[in-house]
């Protein structure tokens, strides 16, 4: 019998999240580059149960046939966004500056070998022999097999904590609705928590794993923590990862949920009595149903749409139709991606395309929004800085944008006519082509905006340095025109005096806009600064006396 034939449900519940490193007590409102620090997440991670998923590095699914059909069946450049790369290079670790595009060294250099990555790939390895997850609601206890729990860490910022569960005791439509939508909360909506608990928030979530039972029953004091992450999280995590801005400290990392107090659900439904009255009455009986509405916009009492017209445009909007005639549906919202077939074994094969190549789609469909959320948020923060700390915050933020549009952001991921078809439905529910050109726009007028300001800053220098000049020439144009017997010792000590000033001060105020434009950083620009200026004072001094 199939590996598959006795699972009633799959179901992967998602979480997307935003990570920062804290380097330092100034970590937001430092730049972009100094708080995405993978090698520290990683090293933090790996201290707490979870290791590299072999399968994610893209060369080792030999023996592994779903591996290698999940690997031969998206584009050799996307998956890089799915594996990650490995590529090494040498990273001189110098202190430099640029000049009118000429790189010069001013210290001694070590090299350093990093790993261009893309997005790093773990897998918690203490689940033991029969790991569950188990979702207690007020009337029922569903229990779940975990399969694996999963990690994927982006360079752009972002990271994706999965669990992959099967449910092979919970058959009724009920029940798969409660699964999806108690399962996938990380704290409560609202208050008073006796109202959301008859709703839609289990009164207890625990992890059964190998060497603890990790539960959450979310009471605590919900004034206090808000946005209070479900213990099944972040015990997952380790205790470095924080979700509250008021107990950070250095070496930590903080972390924030992209879809609020929600996971991504996905979920594949095998029942023959649903999936052949679909092959019966087709569209008329998946559109008119309410549990196909709840199953794609998880709502587990009633459709939470009571008007006809919209009910009807909403469910023809999320759902890919091509296979209905043999009773298989899908159903794409912005946080979820559910699947309707038979319990047949000639359905096996949809089992191992939804965990494998339907998952990595919606995977990198659900990186991008978060990437996009993530950075539009950066750039929010920018607009507001001092010019020329937003011009070099906007420069590091730009870069990590094109990493993410080459990398991360891809039009089209498989050849598959299938795959394209369901991507492109992802994409439109998400809005990703909407947000990422606002993204973009966004980006390219901070830059402008702090572009402008820096040109009026030099034009200002430039205007300066002018008037010097001409001031000095006139002087010396009105010792060329007197007359030769009249006495002009205290013009000729002006003119003397004046090339010993102007030019220095000229000088030391280009050489002063040049050590701003290369040194990024302040102390070193102050440092300079301080250099220079003392030089220029003892050359005068010279010269004077």
């Amino acid at each position: 019998m199939d590996k598959n034939n006795n699972v009633i449900s799959s179901h992967i519940f998602i979480f997307p999240f935003r990570w920062d490193y804290i380097g330092d007590n100034y970590f937001l409102n430092s730049s972009i580059d100094k708080r995405l620090n993978v090698e520290k997440i990683i090293e933090l991670l790996k201290c707490n149960n979870w290791e590299d998923d072999k399968y994610n590095l893209g060369n080792d699914f030999v023996n592994d046939d779903d591996e290698y059909n999940k690997y031969v069946y998206f584009y050799d450049n996307v998956r890089n966004g799915i594996y990650g790369k490995n590529d090494i290079c040498n990273n001189k670790r110098w202190s430099n500056f640029n000049l009118f595009k000429i790189s010069y060294w001013s210290s001694n250099h070590t090299e350093k070998e990093t790993k261009y990555r893309i997005v790093k790939c773990l897998k918690y390895n203490n689940l033991g022999e029969n790991p569950k997850y188990n979702i207690t609601t007020k009337h029922k206890t569903y229990s779940l097999k975990i399969k694996n729990i999963k990690l994927k860490v982006y360079d752009t910022g972002v990271a994706n904590l999965i669990f992959f569960l099967d449910n092979h005791e919970h058959k009724s439509e009920e029940d798969i609705l409660k699964i999806n939508d108690y399962g996938r909360r990380i704290y409560p909506q609202y208050v008073p928590i006796e109202k959301v608990r008859g709703s839609f928030l289990a009164t207890k979530l625990s992890l059964n794993l190998a060497s603890e039972i990790i539960e959450e029953n979310f009471i605590y004091d919900y004034k206090q923590e808000p946005t209070r992450i479900s213990k099944t999280i972040l015990r997952l995590l380790g205790n470095k990862f924080i979700y509250d801005k008021n107990n950070l400290e250095k070496g930590s990392i903080f972390i924030n949920p992209i879809l609020d107090d929600r996971m991504f659900t996905m979920c594949i439904y095998r029942n023959n009595f649903i999936s052949g009255k679909v092959k019966a009455y087709g569209e008329t009986e998946y559109v008119n149903r309410s549990f196909w509405y709840e199953y794609i916009f998880i709502d587990n009492n009633y459709p939470t749409c009571e008007d006809k017209g919209m009910f009807k445009e909403l469910l023809n909007r999320s759902t890919y139709t091509r296979w209905a005639d043999l009773g298989t549906l899908y159903g794409i919202s912005r946080y979820s991606f559910v699947t309707l077939i038979d319990q047949t074994e000639n359905t096996d094969f949809l089992m191992n395309h939804f965990n494998n190549m339907y998952y990595e789609m919606v995977l990198l469909a659900l990186t991008q929004r978060a990437s996009i959320l993530r950075f539009s948020d950066e750039a929010s923060k920018i607009s507001i800085l001092g010019e020329k700390d937003a011009l070099a915050n906007i420069k590091k933020l730009q870069k990590y944008y094109i990493l993410f549009t080459n990398n991360i952001y891809f039009r089209e991921v498989t050849a598959q006519e299938q795959g394209i078809e369901l991507y492109n439905k992802l994409m439109e529910m998400m809005e990703i082509e909407r947000d990422i050109k606002r993204l973009g726009e966004e980006i390219n007028d901070i830059h402008k905006y702090t572009s402008l300001i820096s040109n009026e800053s030099t034009t200002n220098l430039l205007n300066i340095i002018t008037y010097l000049g001409i001031g000095f020439t006139a002087c010396n144009f009105v010792i060329d025109l007197s007359p030769k017997d009249t006495n002009i010792n205290i013009m000729s000590n002006l003119v003397w005096l004046g090339k010993r000033t102007i030019y220095p001060i000229t000088a030391m105020l280009i050489v002063f806009k040049i050590v701003n434009t290369c040194f990024k950083y302040g102390k070193i620009r102050l440092f300079y600064k301080i250099i220079i200026g003392t030089l220029f004072l003892l050359s005068f001094l010279l010269i004077i006396l």
